[in-house]
This record gives C-alpha cells, structure tokens and sequence, in this order.
C-alpha cells in the first residue's frame, strides 16, 4: 500500500512546508541548484544527464519524524547514511532543505544519483524519516512520503 497525502500521519501544517521548502544541491566548488516539488528541473535533469544517471533522490537523517535531535545526534545520523549509500557505490552530492519563510532551519540532505527506489524507501524508513524526494527520468523532484 503506497502512502498518500490522503493517508499520512504526518500533518497538512508540515505537509505544506516540504511542498513550498527550497531543496539546494551543491556539485562542486559553491556551485549548485534549486529544486522545488512537482517542478521540472533543468539543472537535475543536466547533472544526471552527465552522469548518466536514471533518478535521483534527496534524503537526510536529521530530525527522524520531524521530532527535533540534538545536532551531534542528527550529525552523527547523517554521517551514518552517507556512509552506508558510499558504501553501496552510489554518486552523493551535497544539499540542504530549506523553509524559504524560515520557520524551520534547513536540514542537511544528500542527493544520491540512481539509488533503487526500494532502498531509498527502506533506508528513509530505517531513519525515521517522513519524507524524501524522488526524480526519474523526467528531472521532476516529487514528494515521497514514508509514514
């Protein structure tokens, strides 16, 4: 059963900050983009295109179930993620997720190029996290939701 807006624990309030939230990568040197929700991204859709990429998804480990941690906890739990997908030889940049109103500070993400979507959603899952954003082919960043 997928999860829907419709099903979801997780409040309209919360809902309709990821879906206005800024999602900033970083390729190299200070350089990046800005993704937003249901909005096609020329910018993905170029770096996966130079890496030959199929998807994307952009995922952090902080604040499981958008119940605040201390900064060494979300840290410590991000380094873990990143970890586990370098492990797994996938290609990582860095980002950030960020309230453009600045109701809530912006988290730390990665963005993983081709990682199968039944790992990101286990994975996501593993971390508590509510939510993650996944982009095929099109470069469209869309709303996942885990819980």
């Amino acid at each position: 059963m997928s999860i829907t807006e419709s099903t979801t624990t997780i409040s309209p309030e919360l809902l309709a900050i990821y879906r206005s939230s800024n999602y900033r990568v970083t390729e190299k040197e200070g350089r990046g983009f800005v993704m937003h929700i249901d909005e096609p991204s020329s910018m993905l859709g170029a770096l996966m295109e130079r890496h030959g990429a199929r998807s994307a998804v952009f995922v952090s480990a902080y604040n499981p179930a958008s119940e605040p941690r201390t900064e060494a906890e979300n840290q410590g739990a991000q380094a873990r993620l990143e970890q586990e997908i370098r492990a797994q030889g996938y290609r990582i940049f860095q980002g950030v997720g960020e309230d453009p109103d600045g109701g809530c500070s912006g988290e730390p993400c990665l963005l993983v190029l081709d990682w199968p979507r039944e790992k990101v959603l286990a994975l996501g899952q593993a971390y508590g996290q509510n939510a993650l954003l996944w982009a095929g082919t099109d470069a469209v960043p869309r709303l996942v939701l885990t819980r």
